[in-house]
């Protein structure tokens, strides 16, 4: 990025101001008032409302592109594509399938209860508290606030304190659509003290963020028996095997690490390359990179931004040091602006599992990339990790890629494909090992933003107490097991 590319400012948004708790707690009793009212609009009517605030938001894009891409660097084709895209396919999904994921739901019963009726009701949990990351400050909190919104909850969002203003402009446009009942969805800025206040008046949590972070949003909500999902690290392995698709495995292995500048949780981590072909693999690699274009300006003619969270610079920096030290050979990763937190993309080649970068999360722009001798070694080693977000296999051969897939501890899993899984709103998405409990999105997506109310129903003869009532004789226990056994 040359000098002439970098904006006049040199100083780059700041965490914002802690709210209140007092006030935060207010907010969260206006949610709950609110929620009151919510509940007891139809499905369709909340279908149709949420619906109204997306076209509103949409009649905004370019000002709310312009929010974004001020807090966090980013290209606008990636505030566009990855975020407000996004955000539009899970909308999508849960608005045209909400009244098949929450209907009442019909229950089987034993002969011997034919006379009644079971079922399921899905019934809005209350207050959902959202806390949510600095890398996606649009996609990930929205995408999570519509699905709890639908299923009838009000949200108490608690953003990243370097991505506040998007939540902001978010919680204003809602707001000013005058579709919901006032507060219905109101944000707390601030940090971990703000945090802790959320998750001590919502009703369920659902954080995404960091694992060490996630197991202390877990015990604070395991201390209240509340509900929460977890969405946590990841440190993506890419399998390429010998007969692997090259360019486009060499194209994805770009994108997947690079995209948002590394800062995606499913992003690709570190390759595993069958020896046959890492070269060609690794100059493939290398030709793209140097084609990126990195830059600070909102066009749509830029590829790379910038890092977020000022900390990330001295963990890319230390990770790509260690590499070094240890034998790697490292291209790129130049510091281009420390204020600015712009560091070039680097590529560390004939990388090893020792190595820091091979087995603790970047979350930036730095690819690491290990010959293997075997396919079978490359399981082994993509397995060889507390983390198990998304995972990938590149292979012309589906049948064996996918046998192999199903040995990699992963919650998602890619075969000659990647970064898809969160637009696929019908997948479950969620990871195994440390990377997190439960799962967003799918049915069972929309359904966790709900408790389940097991409804029986006796139907006939209106009149008759059942057999197995007070008062008890013989007869009785006879009658009643000869039905059972009839169940």
């Amino acid at each position: 990025m040359s000098g002439a590319e970098a904006p006049a400012a040199s100083r780059l948004p700041g965490p914002a101001r802690n709210m209140a708790l007092e006030d935060v707690r207010a907010k969260a009793d206006k949610a709950r008032e609110a929620q009151a009212q919510w509940r007891r609009y139809t499905l369709t009517q909340r279908v149709e409302r949420v619906r109204g605030f997306w076209r509103e938001l949409q009649a905004s894009k370019d000002r709310l592109i312009s929010v974004v891409h001020r807090e966090t660097g980013k290209p606008a084709t990636e505030i566009e594509v990855m975020e407000l895209c996004g955000v539009e396919l899970i909308l999508k999904y849960f608005t045209r399938n909400a009244h098949r994921i929450l209907k009442d739901q019909a229950a089987s019963r034993p002969w011997i209860f034919l006379n009644k009726k079971a079922y399921v009701r899905h019934v809005p949990r209350g207050l959902v508290g959202l806390i949510t990351p600095w890398n996606y400050p649009l996609l990930i909190p929205l995408g999570d606030a519509l699905a709890a919104l639908i299923a009838g909850n009000a949200v108490l969002l608690k953003p990243s304190e370097w991505t506040t203003d998007t939540a902001m402009f978010l919680e204003g446009v809602f707001k000013a659509t005058g579709l919901f009942p006032d507060g219905l969805l109101a944000v707390a800025p601030g940090d971990g003290t703000v945090g802790a206040e959320v998750i001590a008046q919502a009703d369920m949590i659902l954080f995404t963020g960091s694992t060490k972070t996630g197991r202390a949003v877990a015990k604070a909500a395991a201390e209240r028996l509340i509900p929460c999902v977890l969405e946590l690290g990841g440190k993506h392995p890419m399998i390429v095997l010998k007969d692997a698709p090259l360019e486009r495995a060499a194209k994805a292995a770009v994108w997947g690490r690079f995209a948002n500048s590394g800062q995606t949780c499913v992003g690709v981590e570190r390759v595993y390359v069958e020896q046959e072909v890492y070269d060609a693999f690794t100059e493939l690699v290398a030709r793209e990179v140097s084609q990126l274009r990195q830059g600070l300006e909102p066009g749509y003619d830029v590829d790379l931004g910038r890092l977020i969270y000022p900390r990330q610079l001295e963990t890319v920096l230390a990770l790509i040091n260690d590499a070094k030290e240890k034998g790697a050979r490292v291209v790129g990763g130049e510091v281009v602006d420390a204020d600015r937190l712009v560091v070039a993309p680097a590529l560390v080649l004939d990388a090893k599992q020792e190595m820091r970068v091979m087995r603790e999360e970047a979350f930036g722009p730095v690819l690491p990339i290990m010959a293997v001798r075997a396919s079978e070694e490359a399981v082994r080693l993509a397995n060889d990790s507390e983390l198990g977000l998304a995972a990938s296999i590149w292979s012309r051969d589906l049948a064996r890629a996918e046998t192999l897939a199903a040995h990699l501890e992963a919650g998602l899993i890619g075969v000659n494909d990647l970064m898809g899984h969160y637009a696929v709103c019908s997948l479950p998405f969620g990871g195994f090992k440390q990377s997190g409990v439960g799962r967003r999105h799918s049915d069972d997506g929309l359904r966790m933003f709900c408790q389940s109310q097991s409804v029986l129903a006796h139907e006939w003869p209106a009149n008759a107490p059942e057999p197995w009532w007070f008062p008890y004789n013989e007869l009785k226990v006879k009658l009643v097991s000869w039905l059972t056994k009839l169940s």
